[in-house]
C-alpha cells in the first residue's frame, strides 16, 4: 500500500498546503537608505521654499497715500478681500494703497520722471496658516486720460514700505494733460512654511493736470 493510500481523508490536501505555504517569499521592502534620502530631501525642499519666501511687507498706514512729498500728483487706496485655492480659501482682508510724486510742470519733447510708491495700507490676517502678505512690483504705466501710453517703468527698487518704481515719460506738445498711472502687483501669501501667489491686483491712480511748457 502506498504513502498515498494510506492517508487519510484530508491529509494530502494539508500536505500540499503547506508545501505552497514553504514556497511563499516575503515582499520586498523598500530599503532604509532610499527613504531616509527621501525624507532629506523633502525636508530640504521646505527649507529653501521657506527661505525663498519674500519677506512680510509691514503696513504702513495712510503716512504715504496721504503725504504731499510722496503723493503730490496723485494717491490711491482701495480695500481687497485676499483668497486662495479657487477662492476657497479667506487669507486676509487687506487695504493697498498707491502715491505718485513728481514736478508738475514738464518741458515738452524731454523725458519727465515721475515716482510711484506702492504700501499696505492695512491688513488682517483671517487664516492662521499664513503669517503675511507680500508684494512684486510688476508695471507701472503712465497713460494720458483716454488717449494712449505716454511712459513706463525705467527702474524698481524696494523701499521700507513697499516697492518704488520710476516711470519715464515723454509730452509731445505743450498744453494741459490729464493723466493716469496704471500698476499692476503679484501678491504672495507668506505661509509658515513657503509662500504661494494668491492675487494679481491692479489699480488705476488719476493725476493732477500735468503742465507740459
Amino acid at each position: 500500500m502506498t504513502a498515498q493510500e494510506r492517508a487519510e481523508p484530508g491529509e494530502e490536501w494539508i500536505e500540499e498546503y503547506e508545501s505552497e505555504q514553504r514556497d511563499m517569499r516575503p515582499r520586498k521592502r523598500l530599503s532604509h537608505p532610499i527613504g531616509i534620502a527621501l525624507t532629506v530631501t523633502l525636508v530640504l525642499v521646505l527649507v529653501l521654499w521657506t527661505l525663498l519666501s519674500p519677506q512680510v511687507l509691514p503696513v504702513a498706514g495712510t503716512q504715504y497715500v496721504d503725504s504731499p512729498i510722496h503723493a503730490n500728483l496723485g494717491s490711491f487706496s482701495g480695500d481687497l478681500e485676499i483668497r486662495w485655492l479657487l477662492n476657497t480659501v479667506l487669507v486676509a482682508d487687506t487695504t493697498w494703497g498707491v502715491s505718485v510724486s513728481g514736478d508738475e510742470n514738464v518741458t515738452a519733447g524731454e523725458m519727465a520722471y515721475f515716482s510711484v510708491h506702492v504700501t499696505k495700507v492695512r491688513e488682517d490676517m483671517k487664516n492662521a496658516w499664513f503669517a503675511g502678505t507680500s508684494i512684486n512690483l510688476k508695471k507701472a504705466d503712465l497713460f494720458v486720460d483716454g488717449g494712449p501710453q505716454l511712459g513706463s517703468m525705467v527702474s524698481k527698487s524696494d523701499e521700507t514700505f513697499g516697492p518704488l518704481a520710476v516711470v519715464g515719460a515723454t509730452f509731445d506738445s505743450p498744453g494741459n494733460y490729464s493723466c493716469f498711472v496704471f500698476v499692476e502687483i503679484a501678491i504672495y501669501g507668506k505661509m509658515l512654511v513657503g509662500f504661494a501667489p494668491v492675487k494679481v491686483l491692479r489699480m488705476t491712480v488719476p493725476l493732477a493736470t500735468l503742465d507740459v511748457s
